[in-house]
């Protein structure tokens, strides 16, 4: 053998020994697809986002694109609450979001509730910059019944048909102003599951709808009960509740996934299909060390496209949106264990903003003063940091009783559950036990009336039981309002003062 006949076989085995092209992965038992999923990411495009329990968009993106680089018979779907969260993408109205998704390779989304906080007509933009779609068959215009965004689309993996299509829960008339959704149809998401089963089952062989409905057992409108009610579905990709199912859920012949929230989690499934049948289905989820062994550095672009976006958000948090004649100070002990006037100032901004009888902000979401002077929309960011939404809910004159009593319970330690107010007023008998410490309470100078019904303005925080205000929990919710410290800012901008109710919290010691 010559030294030119060695070192050609040296080539052939080095070029056998990379690793090849994927192909699509075909086997006796049929043609694999792969689906990868998110959900309710809330616009947590950082690792140190949600307490540093997110994966961050670069390692996402890194294991979606290593996902189908394994298998080039992959859909990649996004099942809503995408555009809307924190304040980074929300100053932006979502657009931030834009380029991660078209980097990451998204195939088709359906939109969530918060998404809607941005109008349909902005929606529609950032549909247009997308490289894919955005799928909801159950929203239409209330004047001509039309479609604002397409209802399904239809995908040919390796001769393996796939139709894909989207739906939103009716809830979203309740969640956010409806300013935004006055001229817009909520539709049965089972009706409309039905009509789309209807049209696409017999020309696919897989049907997957991508839903932002959720399995809450409080939620009228579920992905359990659209897979009960139409047959036909193979899998749901779904969101909404921020249920994680690790191997997903069978709900009769339908596989029903959801990753959670905040991109904590990467969903998988893996679907055969033989002769157009679906023989075999199973879903996963990949936590941060899975993500990482499949895809060991986070994707570049991604990361290069992050810090652009976030130098480009600096002008937006240099807006100057009012002035103040004095400080609105904070100070943490201050503020967890009596009223203080910044505490005073943004419960009458959450109550102002949503027409509310009365307001409880949790003192424990605040984090900075408003200042003296000229205010910035990065002031009242730094106020409420935490991407919480505004809520208009219900409750009885004793639940209130009950959450105040709650707020109180463990004064005069400095915790977050205190309770700054405005529409009320009460005095805290410090020497009595907890429970029983919440006497002379009036609501806009009259005492509170134990069985009537009074709106109060919360975040959703605390209307999901948390800092333990579980009282809150099954109060009916009559809106949303936005974030935070879009709210504040919304009250800044007006130029409101600080509302005179008098002593709103008296200690008696």
């Amino acid at each position: 053998m010559n030294v030119r006949h060695c070192v050609l076989m040296l080539v052939i085995g080095i070029i056998i020994w990379l690793p090849q092209p994927s192909e699509a992965i075909q086997t006796s038992e049929g043609v694999r697809i792969t689906i990868v999923h998110t959900n309710d990411t809330h616009t947590r495009i950082k690792p140190e986002d949600n307490s540093g329990k997110s994966m961050g968009w670069a390692t996402l993106a890194a294991a979606i694109k290593k996902e189908r680089e394994l298998n080039p018979d992959t859909l990649v779907l996004d099942a809503g609450d995408t555009f809307h969260g924190l304040p980074l993408a929300t100053l932006s109205n979502g657009e931030i979001m834009v380029p991660l998704l078209n980097l990451t390779g998204y195939d088709a989304m359906c939109l969530g509730n918060q998404d809607f906080n941005y109008g349909v007509p902005h929606l529609l933009e950032l549909s247009k910059r997308l490289y894919f779609p955005i799928l909801v068959a159950n929203v239409a215009y209330k004047d001509s019944g039309q479609l604002p965004f397409a209802p399904y689309k239809e995908f040919n993996l390796s001769g393996v048909k796939i139709a894909v299509f989207g739906l939103v829960t009716p809830e979203t008339k309740l969640k956010i102003s409806p300013l935004l959704t006055k001229n817009l149809s909520f539709l049965d998401p089972v009706q409309q599951a039905q009509l789309m089963v209807d049209k696409l089952r017999s020309n696919n062989d897989l049907v997957i709808a991508v839903t932002h409905l959720g399995i809450d057992p409080v939620c009228a409108d579920k992905s359990t009960i659209v897979a009960q009610k139409v047959k036909g579905i193979d899998i749901i990709i779904d969101g909404h509740s921020h249920t994680v199912l690790p191997q997903g859920i069978k709900e009769g012949d339908t596989l029903i996934c959801q990753t959670g929230c905040y991109d904590s989690y990467l969903g998988e499934v893996n679907v055969t299909i033989k002769n157009h049948r679906v023989v075999d289905k199973s879903a996963k989820l990949l936590g941060l060390e899975d993500v990482n062994r499949l895809a060991p550095t986070p994707d570049q672009e991604v990361l290069r496209e992050i810090e652009r976006s976030t130098k480009s958000a600096q002008p937006m948090l240099e807006k100057v949106i009012g002035q103040s004649s004095r400080k609105f100070q904070y100070n943490r002990e201050q503020i967890r264990t009596g009223e203080t006037e910044l505490g005073d100032y943004a419960a009458d901004a959450y109550r102002g903003i949503c027409g509310a009888d009365i307001a409880i902000v949790n003192a424990g979401t605040f984090r900075a003063d408003i200042p003296q002077g000229t205010i910035t929309r990065g002031d009242t960011i730094k106020v409420f940091p935490f991407g919480n939404v505004v809520q208009k809910i219900q409750m009885t004159g004793a639940q209130l009783k009950e959450a105040l009593e709650h707020g109180v319970s463990r004064y005069p330690a400095d915790v977050g559950i205190f309770p700054q107010v405005s529409g009320i007023s009460f005095t805290l008998d410090s020497s009595a036990q907890a429970g029983k410490r919440v006497v002379s309470v009036e609501v806009n100078g009259r005492p509170l009336d134990l069985t009537q019904k009074y709106s109060l303005a919360v975040t959703n925080f605390m209307h999901m039981g948390g800092d333990g205000y579980s009282m809150l929990v099954n109060a009916p919710l009559l809106g949303e309002y936005g974030l935070a410290d879009d709210v504040l800012a919304a009250w800044i901008s007006r130029g409101e003062n600080l509302r005179s109710f008098g002593q709103r919290i008296r200690i008696d010691q």
